[in-house]
């Protein structure tokens, strides 16, 4: 109920004592009857007759009572309503979303498909400018992407997280157990990447991700399994976006080693048009997508994405990695 202290009331009267009241309604003794004294403040009448235990209710008392109860059954009459309505929601969101973000939606597809379960979703990936221009021609009723200031001119935004990138390698091989490592020492690894110009990356990343690859041996796919099968023989290591790497959170050989954020931070945006109607199904995504429970289980996953860092094994057990530098120097070690 709309007062949670008309609630109050009627779980005395049923209970006829204050503790199991309290207790059926979840909340402390000394709280439940702090909000029936200030309930009778409000009204300016004793409700409950005084006393060392509960005597009832005054005759001003049952009068309240009888409109909590009236009014208790009319707000399950329009909670049953709007649950109706909900189930009544049909036909086809159109999502536009980033490639990096594919990882995550299921937090956002789920909660939603359960409350809206005759709704229908088209996601489909699309570059950030492609995902804009959707927006602005309404051919899109919902975004996730990046954040600017032509998205939040044409659009509601609520941001989701920011961007981040890792290295992901094999276990015990160079640079192995390390937190941190720097964009520049990347061009010391042979490395099996997703194509800078794919929509994983953003703008800046993709310009110094193809800088890198133009100084270091590499191999260069749109195919992410391919990127995993590769980086577990040791030979290469890769980046990738952190929801991405999700898809390979507890793998018991790979692990990832953090990589400084370039220039600004940019923040990765769930977004529905401004103009006038909205979609009522974007609207019911936005709510859902914006919601404490699905950021908060958002949030832990993005937290508990990585690979566990593993420790630095000792040289013999070490998988060494594959280079022309390094294969000169063991023939010369002969």
């Amino acid at each position: 109920m709309p007062d949670r202290r008309l609630e109050y009331l009627i779980a005395l009267a049923k209970e006829a004592h204050f503790g199991r009241a309290a207790a059926a309604c979840h909340v402390s003794q000394p709280s439940l009857s702090a909000a029936i004294q200030q309930l009778e403040a409000d009204l300016g009448f004793q409700i409950v007759r005084r006393g060392t235990r509960f005597r009832g209710f005054t005759e001003e008392g049952e009068i309240v009572l009888d409109g909590a109860r009236r009014l208790a059954i009319e707000w399950d009459h329009v909670r049953q309503k709007l649950r109706d309505r909900n189930k009544d929601f049909s036909g086809t969101l159109r999502i536009g979303v980033l490639g990096s973000t594919i990882p995550l939606l299921r937090t956002f597809t789920i909660p939603f498909g359960q409350r809206y379960p005759n709704a229908n979703l088209s996601v489909m990936i699309q570059s950030p400018f492609d995902i804009h221009q959707g927006v602005e021609e309404a051919s899109l009723d919902v975004a996730i992407t990046y954040s600017d200031a032509k998205l939040r001119r044409l659009s509601r935004t609520h941001a989701l997280y920011v961007e981040e990138y890792e290295i992901l390698l094999r276990k015990g091989s160079r640079f192995s157990g390390r937190q941190s490592m720097s964009w520049e020492e990347l061009k010391q690894l042979p490395l099996c990447v997703l194509s800078p110009d794919m929509t994983v990356f953003g703008t800046r990343e993709s310009e110094i991700l193809s800088e890198i690859l133009s100084q270091t041996s590499h191999i260069v796919t749109n195919a992410v399994w391919m990127v995993m099968d590769h980086v577990r023989t040791g030979k290469w290591a890769s980046v990738l976006p952190r929801p991405v790497k999700m898809m390979i959170a507890r793998d018991d050989e790979l692990e990832t080693i953090q990589l400084p954020i370039t220039g600004k931070p940019i923040s990765v945006v769930v977004a529905i048009p401004r103009r006038e109607p909205v979609s009522p199904l974007a609207k019911a995504f936005f709510q859902v997508a914006t919601s404490d429970d699905v950021l908060g289980k958002l949030h832990r996953l993005l937290q508990t994405a990585g690979v566990e860092k593993a420790a630095p094994q000792p040289p013999s057990k070490r998988v060494v990695e594959i280079q022309p530098l390094l294969a000169k120097a063991a023939r010369k070690s002969k």
